[in-house]
């Protein structure tokens, strides 16, 4: 690498100052796909790719035409009518990464085979096969979501292998049903306890710990661990590796079929119509007023983890005005604001900066933060780019919450919607501000981040 350095470095000497931020982003850019299995992704497995390569197959067998009809109709009643041309233009591909994230659920569905799958992601590819988004309801871009089914009459081992210091947090939430959720128990990655070598062992069965460290007790309406890794820092923080084996006797049937996978699909599909068009984007999102951001509440339905504080909101902004936005973390250890699109989905999270996190964001002398949403880059670090809308959805998360707060101590935040010709006036003394070189190195850096998380090359 250093020797490449060198002779980039000339090279660099050679060409003109108009050229050389080109040639350095296509360096950097390119870094992670020339490395990419130095070091293999942990969501790179075999089990990842043969159950993105199932789920591929029974979505073009499944089209689901009435329920996307009836997801469609949900979301526009939450959202308002009437519905915008921009915002109706990226309605039809938001049912169909739903429809999709159901089909995802249902694949690895089946306690008795448990598998590890990553889903409620950005479209993929993999050797042989490409995998459209299965994004709904606020989908983090630092987050890596994995699910592994569960019987509560079943024992299991998780086992897990971090590399470094690993995610700034980390959840594994024990949950009775894959849309709701509905939390059953949880292990927050405070209590987790990891051995020297970055390793670590979780017990899932319904007895009580009895002793044993990071065990989760399940019971019958167990079905589901769902996992987030929260990446803060995309470019050092790895996900953990995970695989789950299930013991006791032998199951007494096989594995289930399409036909009953694709009947789970269609139930998921039909009660995230509800969860999320109804609940999530109408009562959490739309009943706000536009370009407001409520106080920090807490939540256990509708896919939120029951151990963070969240703010839901929705902002229609000019061309020539921004939404400033400042919040306290209240001693989290992680908050993230993400932009999502009308339907709560992420735009280019990869190649945009549509997000940032306390890892990645950049503090007030105060220890608060000011961000600014908008279309146009306005040149400070701390903006959140719409990708190009002018309306969309946010959701606010702070996660790894102290254990003990006073009831004034929370996290808060606060948004208005400013001039963007007056917008230094509202933010706070000493705002970096970037130059559009540093702005590309910005984002370049997110990019081969998030190469690095799903291809390796650590």
């Amino acid at each position: 690498m250093q020797q490449s350095q060198v002779r980039t470095s000339g090279a660099m000497r050679s060409i003109s100052s108009g050229r050389r931020l080109a040639v350095l982003a296509a360096f950097v850019a390119a870094l992670p796909l020339a490395t990419a299995w130095a070091a293999p992704s942990p969501l790179a497995t075999d089990e990842q790719r043969a159950l993105d390569a199932r789920a591929v197959a029974l979505n073009q067998a499944n089209g689901f035409p009435v329920l996307k009809a009836e997801a469609k109709a949900a979301y526009q009643l939450a959202h308002g009518l009437p519905v915008s041309l921009e915002a109706q233009a990226r309605l039809d591909n938001a049912i169909n990464e739903l429809a999709f994230s159901a089909i995802q659920k249902a694949v690895n569905n089946d306690p008795l085979y448990p598998k590890v799958y990553w889903v409620d992601a950005p479209p993929r590819s993999w050797p042989g096969v490409n995998v459209p988004g299965g994004r709904y309801s606020f989908d983090n871009p630092d987050n890596i979501y994995r699910t592994i089914p569960i019987d509560g009459a079943s024992r299991y081992v998780i086992r897990g292998q971090r590399r470094g210091s690993g995610p700034t947090d980390v959840t594994f939430s024990l949950i009775s049903n894959p849309n709701s959720q509905q939390t059953v128990a949880i292990l927050a990655g405070k209590d987790l306890v990891v051995n020297t070598d970055g390793s670590y062992v979780i017990t899932v069965d319904s007895q009580p710990a009895n002793g044993r460290v990071n065990h989760i007790q399940s019971n019958a309406s167990a079905k589901q661990l769902f996992v987030r890794n929260n990446l803060g820092n995309w470019n050092t923080e790895a996900p953990d590796a995970l695989r789950v084996e299930r013991l006791g006797p032998a199951p007494t049937r096989g594995p289930k079929g399409d036909f009953t996978v694709s009947s789970e699909a269609w139930l998921n599909l039909q009660e995230s119509i509800a969860d999320y068009g109804v609940g999530a984007l109408g009562v959490k999102t739309y009943s706000n007023p536009v370009n407001t951001l409520p106080a920090p509440g807490n939540s256990s339905t509708l896919g939120t983890l029951v151990t963070q504080a969240s703010s839901f909101g929705h902002f229609k902004l000019a061309d020539d005005e921004a939404l400033v936005a400042t919040l306290t973390t209240g001693g989290a250890g992680y908050f993230v604001f993400p932009v999502t699109d009308p339907w709560s989905v992420t735009v280019e999270p990869v190649r945009h900066q549509s997000s940032l996190n306390n890892r990645q964001a950049i503090a007030n002398a105060d220890g608060s933060y000011t961000l600014v949403v908008s279309r146009q880059d306005p040149g400070v670090a701390n903006w959140v780019d719409t990708v190009g809308l002018h309306e969309g959805t946010i959701m606010v998360r702070w996660q790894n919450l102290p254990t003990n707060r006073p009831a004034n101590g929370g996290p808060t935040i606060s948004a208005q919607v400013v001039k963007l010709a007056n917008l230094a006036s509202f933010l706070p003394a000493g705002t970096r501000y970037l130059s559009p070189a540093e702005r590309q190195q910005q984002l370049s850096a997110r990019q081969a981040g998030y190469q690095q998380r799903v291809y390796g090359g650590w």
